[in-house]
């Protein structure tokens, strides 16, 4: 009887199976002999530029403060070779037979001289009078002071405030260094108007206060000269309501305009006669009316009154042009060689269609007086 075994064979394997030695070393073990990296010669060369790059910034910057002083003492010395000298470009006085622009003659004339002439330049001719040059100059040097540096901006700069504030030129005039040790200063100079006459309101108690004629420009801003009241020779616009604008220290302010509106009309108005064959009749404006009623009123050398009415650029309304205002000025000189026509009063505001009464019998003696009058006032 045949006994079963209960064991397990000892391999499970079917016979005659090839028997596999297991390996000792692991599948997964690194490779014992690496490839070796190349160098990388783009970025040692952008590391090198970057050192070199600083390098050079650091040399120059050490050079120039080592060279500083000696570079601007020596150009201190170019530069103030000697006194500090200062020169306005005085504004010029046209002459009388000077070609205007658009002459077709005189540009003819200039083309035909075609040699120069040998005769040294003529110093142009300036209307600004030798005092306010010299009071200029003065204010001039006292903003460059004492001892300016020649290579600084500042100087310059403080005498283009002085000239700013004087009340001779349109805004800040150019300030700069010419040949040498030179100072130029060049800028657009106010051109004299009339003068405004005021008087400040009198105190409670306290004296009749000073009547002065003050300077004013086509801007109507104040310049910086007053006068005795009628000493001046200038033509003159009275009634005003206001004196003229004050800084903080109580000094005349010459870039603000004119208070109130009266000034700048006189101003208009006397533009537009200056430009007319009668002007020599004319002594001024009165602007006592602009304030109520917005009316304008020329002074004669009669003595008499001419109703001019609203400015022209703000007309009243129901009155004649400005064109027809001055025609009938035009027809009153023809007639009596009198802007007023040898009335005490004219009303030029009137409509044009309102006939313009003129007394024919006394033509001739109003003539008679004006040419005496004239030959009076040579």
């Amino acid at each position: 009887m045949i006994e079963e075994s209960t064991n397990l064979p000892a391999s499970t394997e079917p016979a005659g199976a090839p028997v596999v030695a297991p390996s000792t070393a692991p599948s997964s073990a690194p490779d014992a002999s690496p490839a070796r990296r190349s160098f990388d010669w783009g970025a040692f060369r952008s590391h090198l530029t970057t050192f070199f790059s600083v390098v050079i910034v650091l040399g120059l910057g050490i050079g120039f403060m080592l060279l500083r002083t000696p570079v601007r003492q020596k150009a201190e010395l170019v530069v103030a070779k000697g006194p500090v000298t200062i020169r306005f470009e005085w504004p010029e006085l046209k002459r009388a037979d000077e070609p205007k622009a658009g002459d077709k003659k005189g540009a003819t004339t200039q083309n035909v001289a075609t040699k120069p002439s040998s005769a040294p330049r003529e110093r142009p001719r300036t209307w600004l009078a030798a005092q306010f040059q010299e009071e200029l100059m003065t204010l001039a040097y006292k903003a460059l002071g004492s001892d300016p540096d020649p290579l600084s901006r500042e100087p310059l700069d403080a005498i283009g405030a002085a000239m700013e504030q004087s009340g001779w030129f349109d805004g800040r005039p150019n300030v700069s260094r010419g040949e040498a040790s030179e100072i130029v200063i060049k800028g657009n100079w106010r051109i004299p108007a009339a003068v405004v006459r005021y008087a400040p309101p009198q105190t409670p108690g306290g004296p009749a206060p000073e009547v002065k004629d003050y300077l004013v420009s086509w801007d109507a801003r104040p310049m910086p000269v007053s006068y005795p009241e009628g000493k001046s020779g200038l033509l003159v616009i009275r009634g005003v309501e206001l004196g003229p604008a004050k800084n903080a220290g109580d000094a005349i302010d010459y870039r603000a305009a004119w208070p109130g509106e009266d000034v700048e009309a006189g101003v208009e108005l006397l533009r537009t006669l200056v430009t007319q064959p009668w002007r020599s009749q004319i002594t001024g404006v009165d602007v006592s009316d602009y304030a109520a009623n917005r009316s304008l009123a020329i002074d004669t050398i009669h003595k008499t009154r001419l109703v001019w009415g609203g400015r022209a650029s703000k007309p009243l309304a129901g009155e004649c042009a400005t064109h027809a205002k001055l025609t009938k000025i035009n027809e009153l000189v023809g007639y009596t060689k009198r802007v007023d026509g040898g009335k005490p009063e004219i009303e030029l505001w009137w409509p044009i269609n309102k006939t313009l009464e003129i007394d024919r019998t006394a033509t001739k003696d109003a003539a008679s007086e004006a040419n005496a009058e004239r030959a009076a006032n040579r």
